[in-house]
C-alpha cells in the first residue's frame, strides 16, 4: 500500500473576545457601570481636587486655574477612562469609535442644522427664564441661576486674542473630543448593541444632558445631545459629531468675546419691550429652517444607513 500523505491544514486563528464578550456582560449594564465610574472620577475626585487646590468660586484671579483643572479633569477622568472602557467593550477601538470621513454636503447641512437649532434654543431659553415661579421657590432659584450664569461668563470670557484661543481650547476643543468619545462613542455604542440605533442615540442624548448638571439648560442640553447622537448614527462616524460639538461651544465663546449676547435674538435686548409675537415668529422660522436643513442631512446620509444595514 502507498504511504498515506497528509497535508497540513490551515488553522483558523482563535477569535479574540473582549472582556464584555468573554464574561457575557450586558452592554447596557456595562454602559451604566461606565457612567458610574466616570461620574465618580470626574465629579467627585476631580471636584475634590479643584476644591482643594483652587476653591469653588470662579473669580478673575482664579479663572485660569479653573480652566486648567477643567481641561485636565476632562482628559484624566473622562478621556482616559473612556478609552480603557472601550477596549474592555470591544477589541477593536474602531468599532466603538468609527472614523468614516464625512463628505462636504453632510458637513454643510450638519453645521446649518446646528446654527438654526441654536437660534431655536436661544428663544426657548428666553421664554423659559420668564416662566413665573412661586415666590418661595424663586428666592432659591434666582441666586442659583445667577451664580451659574456668572461662573460660565467668567470661564468663557477673554481679554485678548491669546486668551481667546486658550478659552476655545478649554471650552470647545477638549469637550468636543472628550465628551464625544465618551457619549457618542462608548455609551452610544453600548446602547446600539441592544437597542435600535435611533433609540440608542436618544438615550445617550438624555444622559449627556443630565451629566452636565445644569438644571436651567437641561432641555437644550438634552436636545443637543440627541442631535449629536443622530449625526453620529447617520454618518457612522465620530467626526461630524465632534465638528458640530466644537462649533456649538466655540460660538458661545466668540459671542461672549464680541459681547453679542443680547443680539442673538431680535427683540430680546435687555431694557426693551418684548414683542412676543415677533419672537414666536422667529422661533417658528428657525425651526422650519432646521427641519429643512436636517432633512437634507438625513437624505444625504441615507445611503450610508442602507449600506450599513445590508
Amino acid at each position: 500500500d502507498a504511504p498515506e500523505i497528509t497535508t497540513p491544514t490551515a488553522t483558523t486563528p482563535p477569535i479574540q473576545l473582549s472582556f464584555v464578550e468573554r464574561y457575557r456582560i450586558s452592554p447596557i449594564i456595562f454602559a451604566c457601570a461606565s457612567l458610574v465610574v466616570v461620574f465618580f472620577l470626574y465629579q467627585i475626585v476631580g471636584g475634590f481636587l479643584t476644591l482643594f487646590f483652587v476653591g469653588t468660586k470662579v473669580t478673575a484671579d482664579t479663572v485660569n486655574m479653573h480652566r486648567i483643572f477643567t481641561m485636565g479633569g476632562q482628559i484624566l477622568f473622562l478621556l482616559f477612562p473612556a478609552l480603557i472602557l472601550a477596549r474592555l467593550l470591544d477589541t477593536k477601538l474602531s468599532t466603538v469609535f468609527p472614523w468614516r470621513k464625512a463628505n462636504l454636503g453632510e458637513t454643510v447641512f450638519a453645521v446649518l442644522s446646528l446654527l438654526f437649532l441654536q437660534e431655536v434654543m436661544q428663544i426657548y431659553l428666553f421664554f423659559q427664564d420668564r416662566i413665573p415661579l412661586p415666590r418661595e421657590l424663586e428666592k432659591y432659584v434666582a441666586p442659583a441661576r445667577q451664580m451659574l450664569e456668572e461662573m460660565f461668563r467668567i470661564l468663557v470670557s477673554a481679554k485678548d486674542i491669546p486668551e481667546l484661543f486658550f478659552v476655545v481650547l478649554v471650552v470647545a476643543i477638549t469637550p468636543a473630543i472628550v465628551e464625544e468619545l465618551l457619549f457618542r462613542g462608548l455609551i452610544q455604542n453600548c446602547f446600539e448593541r441592544r437597542l435600535v440605533p435611533l433609540r440608542a442615540a436618544i438615550w445617550t442624548g438624555i444622559i449627556f444632558g443630565l451629566f452636565h448638571f445644569n438644571p436651567f439648560q437641561i432641555v437644550p442640553l438634552i436636545i443637543l445631545g440627541c442631535f449629536f447622537g443622530i449625526l453620529r448614527m447617520r454618518s457612522r462616524s465620530m467626526i461630524i459629531a465632534m465638528t458640530v460639538h466644537f462649533l456649538n461651544n466655540a460660538l458661545a465663546v466668540v459671542v461672549t468675546y464680541f459681547q453679542m449676547d443680547d443680539k442673538m435674538v431680535i427683540g430680546a435686548t435687555k431694557g426693551t419691550d418684548i414683542n412676543t409675537a415677533s419672537m414666536l415668529a422667529q422661533m417658528f422660522l428657525f425651526l422650519m429652517l432646521f427641519v429643512v436643513s436636517f432633512s437634507s442631512y438625513l437624505r444625504l446620509t441615507s445611503d450610508i444607513q442602507t449600506n450599513n444595514n445590508q
